[in-house]
């Protein structure tokens, strides 16, 4: 498993690549929903995530999708040290989903199908270790995905969570739902605009992150900026919700 930030390649054959399988369309479906939607999910993911990050989430009656990779338990990466089996107890307790993020956290762009999903069995195994049901949900490493891989992605997921921005309504994918980061420069605000626009159309957005800290890294959220956005979303209507339940809460 890499514990050193990896960046998936960026040359042209690659971004080529990259948007004609972002916008192939593997389990193609019409979304609608009675009010707007917001999931937050947190990637890999550290145990600041499981600490502050849920912390922020409950005090404001809402729970999370934590997109775990079973090889990152306890293992010092560029975001903080991985969470633990305990944290993963507490988190099901409590509420929050606990989601698919591979095991070994490998680009499954540039992975061969077979070793994928042998991937994905080996995560739901350790997962269930402990104490965690089987996921329903996936989110790709660094985004990373194949047409390959998505027509072949198990039935027991509903849906796979990408990082291309944009809001989940009508014709949809649910191999590559659209998501907001909450790092980077700007990012807060491209989620506090996307809230807005999605108000209006009643629509669903997801918003991703990976540790949350007064310091967080690169790739981490301040705590009091998502708690200034859970406020923001409250006061424009929204239910704040894991990813599972926003699906199971569509009308279409």
């Amino acid at each position: 498993m890499t514990t050193a930030a990896y960046a998936p390649s960026r040359d042209l054959v690659s971004k080529v690549r990259r948007r004609l399988t972002q916008h192939y369309a593997a389990r193609p479906a019409t979304l609608s929903f009675a009010q707007p939607v917001l999931s937050i999910t947190f990637d890999d993911f550290p145990a600041s995530a499981a600490d502050a990050g849920a912390r922020v989430l409950e005090h404001h009656g809402a729970r999370g999708t934590y997109y775990t990779a079973s090889g990152m338990a306890g293992v010092k990466g560029p975001c903080g040290v991985g969470y633990t089996a305990a944290d993963i107890t507490r988190l099901v307790q409590t509420g929050h989903e606990i989601g698919c993020h591979t095991s070994s956290h490998a680009d499954c762009a540039r992975q061969d199908i077979f070793s994928t999903l042998e991937d994905l069995a080996r995560n739901r195994d350790a997962l269930m270790g402990m104490g965690a049901p089987a996921p329903r949900t996936h989110a790709f490493p660094y985004g990373e995905t194949s047409g390959e891989l998505k027509n072949n992605l198990p039935p027991r997921f509903m849906s796979a969570r990408g990082i291309l921005p944009g809001l989940n309504i009508g014709r949809t994918d649910l191999t590559q739902l659209r998501a907001y980061p909450l790092f980077g420069s700007g990012g807060m605000q491209r989620v506090s605009a996307a809230l807005k626009a999605a108000a209006k159309r009643k629509a669903w957005v997801i918003a991703f992150t990976h540790d949350v800290s007064d310091t967080p890294s690169d790739w981490g959220t301040r705590a009091d900026e998502l708690d200034a956005l859970l406020h923001e979303a409250h006061q424009l209507g929204f239910v704040i919700l894991p990813v599972t339940a926003a699906l199971e809460r569509r009308l279409a």
